[in-house]
């Protein structure tokens, strides 16, 4: 387990603060992290609710393993100091957090999961938990722009990838190369179309195999980090008759000839995260 990222801050941050506390909501298929701010009264006013003991169980911060509580104290920090300040800003003027982000990759937070094989950070499913809580509660756009690389881009590829596409599009996609612009390389995830959501059966985008190549032509809708990102996974019809089960997905390059973006969407909200369409026009 590759702990750079954590042990990186450990020395400015000192011993991880005793007195912050989480609680671990838990069941048999998944951990969350929940605040436990003000669980010790219960003002008047408010009514308690009693779980079933059988059903959530709690531990505090400091029985977190020693690992989790770094990258806690690391992300929360650098919520604090970076995100915080800078939040509304973004939001306002629909303003890509690049800084922000180009310091996500510097902590191995853009590639958390990842094999270190692939340049990845190599930790748990807890400690991705732990960060996107603390990220996202200094700025949504920032927690949304990690989250859609990190298990929309990067997961896809890691578990079902041949060994060249991880070499491809993971290795330089783990915060350590930049485009050709110079930009960090972030990935996209293309499967909702305009007229069937996120309906992946019903995919009117089609992929069609000649020779060595595919020609995929299609358009997918509402994707996160559009403007930003240098490859998309997208999701393509590669055999109607076989309905459902004729449906394949690429990792095709942002630059390709025939691949373009729409306009940015005018949302209400996480602003700073880029949303457009993906178009492709006999993209091979």
């Amino acid at each position: 387990m590759r702990l750079s990222l954590a042990r990186s801050l450990h020395s400015k941050l000192g011993a991880p603060s005793t007195a912050t506390r989480v609680a671990i909501a838990s069941s048999s298929n998944y951990s969350t992290l929940l605040p436990s701010q003000n669980r010790g009264t219960t003002p008047a006013h408010h009514h308690s609710i009693t779980m079933p003991s059988s059903s959530r169980k709690y531990t505090t911060y400091s029985q977190l393993p020693s690992e989790h509580q770094m990258v806690y104290e690391m992300c929360r920090k650098f919520a604090e100091e970076e995100l915080m300040p800078n939040a509304g800003k973004w939001d306002q003027k629909h303003e890509f957090p690049t800084e922000a982000v180009d310091k996500l990759a510097e902590l191995g937070l853009m590639g958390i999961n990842c094999s270190s094989d692939h340049n990845g950070s190599e930790l748990d499913a807890l400690s991705y938990a732990i960060a996107m809580e603390e990220i996202s509660r200094g700025c949504a756009s920032v927690g949304v722009i990690m989250s859609a690389h990190n298990s929309l881009y990067l997961y896809p590829i890691d578990a079902f990838g041949s060994d060249d596409l991880k070499e491809r599009y993971i290795s330089p996609y783990t915060g350590h190369e930049r485009d050709e612009n110079g930009r960090l390389n972030i990935g996209c995830f293309g499967l909702s179309e305009p007229g069937n959501g996120s309906d992946a059966g019903a995919a009117s985008t089609t992929a069609k195999e000649d020779g060595d190549e595919w020609i995929i032509n299609g358009t997918k809708a509402w994707i996160t980090n559009a403007h930003e990102a240098s490859a998309a996974i997208v999701f393509a019809t590669t055999d109607k008759s076989t309905k459902h089960k004729g449906i394949s997905a690429f990792v095709v390059p942002m630059n390709a000839p025939g691949f373009s973006l729409g306009a940015k969407e005018d949302k209400l909200g996480i602003r700073a995260s880029s949303t457009s369409n993906l178009i492709m026009e006999n993209v091979r």
